[in-house]
C-alpha cells in the first residue's frame, strides 16, 4: 500500500508511529512484548526448547479420547462441541489459568519468556522488534515522504541501532531467524493453551466456510498418499495443536503412524499429543508423531532414508508459511522432503491472503511478509528448478472475489 500524498491525519499518525520506535531501549522493550495477536536454522530454537519427539502416547489419554468414538480409518477419536453447561466451565478454568483475562494472561505469559532470556539475547531481540517495525513503516513510503515525516535524527537512531545490533549478532553468533524465532516462541507458547482448549470447546470446528476451505486443503495431502509410489506419510509444519488432524483423518488418511506434525512451540506440541497422540495402528502399534522443533533445522533423517530426501508425500503448511522467517529456505526444504513423481506441497490460509497482508502490516515481527501470489510462485519455480515443482492450483490474489469466497490455497506438484 504505497503512501503517496498523505492526508494530515495520515501523516501525524506516522510521525507519531515513528516517534514511539525510536525512543529508548526501555521504551522499547515496552513495544517488544505487544505481540499476542490472535490469530529457522535457529540457534536460539535449539537453545531455549531442545527437539522433542513426542510419539503417540505421551501424556495418556485424556478425558475427551476416553468418552469419543473410534473413527474408521486413522484411528481418530472425534472431539464432539461441548454443552453449554461443560463449555461455561471449561471457559471459566481457562480464565483462572490466565489470570482472569485472556489478553492480559497472554500477554503477561509472553513477558515472562521474554524477561527470563539471556541480558544479550534480550537485548537483540528489543533492537531486532524496533528495526522491524521502522522498515516496516518507511516500507511503502516514497522518498519524498520519507523526507517530509521523518526527522533526519530518527533515521539516525535507527542506524545506531543496527551498528549495536550487528554488533551483538556478531559477538554471539545470532541470526535474524534465531531472533525471529525468539517472538514466534514466545507467542505461540503463550496462546498454546488457550487456542487449544477453545478448539475444544467448538468440537475442533472453524467456521463452516472456513472449514471446508481446510478440509479441501488437506484432501490434496491425503491423496497424495493413495497414488502410485506413495510412501504413506504426510508432514504438517507448523501443526500447532493438531488442528488439522481431524480434517486429515475426514479426508482418509487412514492410519495415525501416516502423519507427522511440527511445530516451534513446545507448548503448542504438548496440546496436540494431549489431544491426538493416543491413537494406534493396530498393525504397526505405532501412532502420530508430533515435534517440537525449528522447522529449518530439523533432521528430517529420522522418518525415513539418510539423507531425508524423498520421505513424504505430502506437506502442508497451514496458515504457517507466512509465520516462518525464511520463506524461499522452507520451501526448498519442503521439496526436498517430497517424493518425486507425485508428492504434494499445500499452502492454505482459510481467511485468505488479505488476511495475512493484514496481519504483517499490524505485526512484521511475527509476519515477515504476506503469502506469495500466483505469479510469484510461478518466477520462484522458474528461479529455482532445483525445486523440480509444477504449480498445479494458483492462488487467488490478495482483495480478489476469490480471496474473499475461498481464501488462499496453492497446490504444487513434484515432477
Amino acid at each position: 500500500m504505497a503512501i503517496l500524498g498523505c492526508s494530515n491525519s495520515v501523516a501525524i499518525n506516522l510521525v507519531v508511529a515513528v516517534a514511539s520506535l525510536a525512543t529508548g531501549a526501555s521504551a522499547r522493550s515496552k513495544l517488544c512484548t505487544s505481540l499476542a495477536f490472535v490469530g529457522h536454522h535457529s540457534q536460539v530454537a535449539r537453545r531455549q526448547t531442545q527437539s522433542s519427539r513426542l510419539f503417540g502416547g505421551f501424556g495418556g489419554v485424556s478425558s475427551k479420547d476416553k468418552k469419543g468414538k473410534k473413527k474408521k480409518g486413522g484411528g481418530q477419536q472425534t472431539v464432539k462441541k461441548m454443552t453449554p453447561q461443560n463449555a461455561k466451565k471449561v471457559k471459566q478454568q481457562l480464565l483462572e489459568r490466565y489470570g482472569g483475562d485472556l489478553n492480559v494472561g497472554t500477554q503477561e505469559r509472553i513477558d515472562k519468556y521474554l524477561n527470563s532470556l539471556e541480558p544479550h539475547l534480550r537485548e537483540a531481540a528489543e533492537l531486532y522488534k524496533s528495526i522491524t517495525q521502522f522498515d516496516a513503516l518507511i516500507a511503502p513510503m516514497t522518498p519524498a515522504d520519507r523526507n517530509r515525516l521523518i526527522p533526519p535524527v530518527q533515521f539516525e537512531m535507527v542506524a545506531s541501532d543496527r551498528a549495536k545490533l550487528q554488533s551483538l549478532m556478531e559477538e554471539h553468533k545470532l541470526t535474524e531467524i534465531d531472533l525471529h524465532n525468539v517472538f514466534q516462541q514466545a507467542t505461540w507458547d503463550a496462546s498454546a493453551d488457550a487456542k487449544a482448549t477453545q478448539a475444544d470447546i467448538v468440537g475442533g470446528q472453524m467456521k463452516p466456510e472456513l472449514q471446508q476451505r481446510i478440509d479441501k486443503a488437506c484432501s490434496f495431502v491425503v491423496d497424495a498418499t493413495k497414488t502410485e509410489g506413495a510412501i504413506g506419510k504426510i508432514l504438517d509444519v507448523g501443526c500447532g495443536h493438531g488442528s488439522i488432524v481431524k480434517s486429515l483423518v475426514d479426508a482418509g488418511l487412514e492410519e495415525p503412524d501416516m502423519y507427522v506434525g511440527l511445530d516451534l512451540s513446545s507448548e503448542m506440541i504438548k496440546n496436540a499429543v494431549e489431544r491426538y497422540g493416543s491413537a494406534r495402528n493396530g498393525r504397526t502399534g505405532k501412532g502420530r508423531i508430533f515435534v517440537a522443533d525449528d522447522f529449518l533445522a530439523h533432521d528430517f533423517s529420522v522418518y525415513g532414508n539418510e539423507d531425508s530426501n524423498g520421505i513424504f508425500d505430502g506437506v502442508i503448511f497451514c496458515s504457517a508459511l507466512h509465520d516462518l522467517p525464511d520463506m524461499i529456505g522452507s520451501i526448498t526444504k519442503a521439496t526436498s522432503l517430497l517424493r518425486p513423481s507425485g508428492g504434494k506441497l499445500v499452502v492454505v490460509h482459510a481467511q485468505g491472503a488479505q488476511h495475512v497482508l493484514g496481519q504483517h502490516q499490524a505485526n512484521p515481527v511475527m509476519v515477515s511478509r504476506g503469502l506469495p501470489t500466483a505469479a510469484e510462485w510461478s518466477e520462484m519455480i522458474q528461479d529455482h528448478p532445483e525445486w523440480g515443482l509444477s504449480l498445479e492450483q494458483e492462488p487467488a490474489d490478495p482483495r480478489s472475489d476469490g480471496d474473499l469466497k475461498n481464501g488462499y490455497l496453492t497446490v504444487l506438484s513434484k515432477i
